[in-house]
């Protein structure tokens, strides 16, 4: 009986496997066009910025050269979590053939598997302009009206502290604000935002902003100046309000999606009660180690000081 209990485990095994495979890819994930997703060694990965430096300065002939100290940023460690989802098959369900039952369980926990995923990495503009969430390195929010400079330079801002709703005009300005973000030196990055996510309630206006030939709202056949700009996302995922929307550039943002262990799909059985247990685990960790490349507004016309 030992002998049974444990082979119909081992025969379910590969075919949930591949149900579970198929399922995960069945939708493409929203996440990898937003994080900048990277696979890790260790339990937990340390950064530590440098700034760069300031302009050149005009040297005399036979001067000596301005020499100029980096200076040390700030410190972010991300740590990675463990997460976890199984189901049971019993001897009973097994030996009745009840495939139809068995065969969607292991759907149903990729599925689930998906569902993290997206919703942890979410979490990171979710939380994005909740001042409960100031674990940034600098002490704050992501999008936040006052990130300290390293070299004790003026702050500087990366959200809308009117909580400008998403509009044309309102679309400019969070784009010339994102564009005059600076480094911890005051020098001009050069952040060139190409992705504008919201809720999927703003997906069709800005659609309709970045997306129509003609500029939207106006007869005077004008050009349309953002269309083709931006890649546009509607994220399901994004639940702080229906209003909050940002600004990414996706090669200066250090947006981070951390894969320790990938999901895996393992198997087991339990001799006391012949149940056979199928489990599925990842580990990984989402975070942030600098705002720069970001900019986000609520979206909801109040005022925002975090």
């Amino acid at each position: 009986m030992a002998a049974f209990k444990s082979s119909f485990g081992d025969l379910l095994e590969p075919g949930f496997k591949q149900i579970y495979d198929d399922a995960y890819k069945e939708m493409p994930l929203t996440y990898p066009q937003i994080m900048n997703e990277e696979n890790s060694t260790k339990q937990d990965e340390k950064y530590s910025g440098v700034s760069g430096f300031g302009l050149f300065v005009q040297t005399d002939e036979g001067a000596q050269v301005n020499y100029e100290d980096p200076v040390q940023m700030y410190d972010v460690t991300l740590t990675h979590v463990k997460y976890t989802k199984g189901f049971k098959i019993s001897e009973e369900l097994y030996e009745d053939d009840q495939y139809n039952i068995m065969n969607k369980k292991p759907a149903q926990l990729a599925r689930a598997a998906r569902r993290t995923v997206e919703t942890i990495n979410a979490n990171i503009l979710n939380r994005a302009l909740n001042s409960s969430y100031a674990d940034g390195g600098d002490g704050k929010v992501l999008c936040s009206v006052a990130h300290p400079r390293s070299d004790g330079g003026s702050s500087q801002s990366n959200a809308s502290a009117t909580g400008i709703p998403f509009t044309e005009s309102n679309l400019e300005t969070g784009l010339l604000a994102a564009r005059q973000q600076l480094d911890d030196k005051g020098m001009r990055i050069q952040v060139m935002p190409n992705i504008l996510v919201g809720p999927i309630d703003l997906e069709k206006e800005m659609n309709i902003v970045v997306r129509s030939i003609s500029r939207p709202g106006t007869a005077d056949n004008d050009v349309n100046v953002y269309q083709g700009r931006f890649k546009v996302i509607g994220w399901e995922y994004l639940t702080v309000n229906n209003t909050t929307w940002f600004l990414i550039d996706k090669s200066q943002s250090k947006l981070l999606w951390l894969w320790r262990v990938k999901p895996e799909f393992k198997q087991d059985v339990t001799f006391d009660t012949g149940m056979a247990l199928f489990k599925s685990r990842f580990r990984g960790v989402a975070g942030w180690t600098d705002w720069r490349g970001v900019w986000g507004s609520l979206g909801d016309g109040a005022a925002y000081s975090s």
